[in-house]
């Protein structure tokens, strides 16, 4: 598997991995939240149905006070205080308890009962503040306190259930929360690991690639200054490179060999050495390198022998050849016989 896939396949494991890390934060955050939001309520209801409870009491304390002071504004304002108290309890209650459908219908059910109570308090006062006769209220206040008593049970009972209800949510938030430490702990440390990675391979494939990139140049820098003449060529046997030292050795400007062809480079059939070529071409089919004498024609024309070497270059998908030529100096060399000893050996 080479550098890349695997950079690809740490970055494509981090990716979805971060993505399930944030779709369930998000999902245990909305949970927290949302329980968050339900145990303000509940809190709110608990608190509320105190208030309730207290302000009854408040409410029928002063309501008999005035009765036993008729007129009283103080007991009169007391029980107005202790009513809207009652009232604003109760409607916080209704509201807070909107999404809990058993305390919603529990506090539905009280209302009536409660307005009832607050009913019989001031009709109580007003036949206070006439001097009615207490005979007639004596038989309606029993019934009232029977009331009162199940106002009072029915607050506390939905006070004790909103109570096991912030407990249930309390865990529930707490569960919520240990999750989503977890899938950050867990989720977070495996995705820093996966781009660890990535970064890592990242980096030495980065450092491979800039070894590779001075390997080339030091490759090329040596074909610059290598002390013998060396050409590349096709199967065809058309000239796609040749060093500085091939061309100047040779009469050929810079570029000068490029897009000729092989024979006339080497005029092996001007030389009367066709045998040659079929040796060359057979140790190359069985990729084995030749080393021989070949002529090599100069730019002027003129015609040298030179030791040379000629072997397969092994570049997938293409057949190239390279030449390696130890060139005489110019006019070092006549023109003369091609058949010197020769070798095919192993690449």
């Amino acid at each position: 598997m080479s550098q890349r896939r695997k950079i690809a396949l740490a970055y494509a494991f981090a990716v979805p991995v971060v993505l399930v890390i944030v779709l369930a934060l998000h999902v245990g955050l909305y949970d927290v939240s949302h329980s968050a939001g339900d145990m303000a309520g509940a809190a709110k209801v608990i608190q509320q149905t105190a208030v309730a409870v207290s302000s009854l009491k408040e409410a029928g304390t002063n309501s008999e006070a005035y009765v036993a002071s008729p007129g009283s504004e103080v007991y009169s304002k007391g029980f107005q205080d202790s009513i809207s108290r009652l009232r604003g309890a109760i409607k916080i209650i209704d509201q807070k308890s909107a999404n809990d459908r058993n305390a919603h219908n529990k506090i539905q059910k009280l209302q009536p009962m409660i307005e009832k109570q607050i009913a019989f308090y001031a009709q109580a006062m007003e036949r206070a503040k006439k001097k009615s006769a207490s005979r007639e209220t004596a038989e309606p206040a029993t019934q009232a306190q029977g009331r009162v008593a199940d106002i009072e049970h029915a607050l506390r009972d939905l006070q004790s259930a909103e109570l096991t209800r912030l407990q249930q949510l309390s865990g529930t938030a707490t569960r919520s929360v240990r999750l989503a430490g977890l899938i950050t702990s867990y989720g977070g440390g495996l995705a820093i690991w996966l781009v660890a990675v990535g970064a890592f391979l990242l980096f030495h494939d980065e450092k491979a690639r800039a070894w590779k990139g001075v390997e080339r140049r030091v490759h090329t820098k040596v074909l610059q200054t290598l002390p013998l003449g060396v050409s590349v060529t096709t199967d065809a046997g058309i000239i796609v490179y040749a060093n500085p030292i091939e061309e100047s050795s040779l009469g050929y400007k810079e570029g000068g060999l490029l897009g000729t062809s092989a024979n006339t480079l080497h005029p092996l059939e001007e030389q009367g050495a066709e045998h040659k070529v079929r040796e060359i071409l057979d140790c190359l089919r069985s990729d084995h390198a030749w080393s021989g004498e070949l002529p090599v024609k100069r730019a002027d024309g003129t015609v040298q022998i030179a030791r040379s070497w000629v072997l397969n270059l092994p570049v997938p998908g293409k057949i190239y050849r390279l030449f390696v030529h130890d060139l005489p100096p110019m006019g070092g060399s006549a023109p003369g016989d091609t058949a010197g000893t020769t070798a095919c050996t192993a690449a």
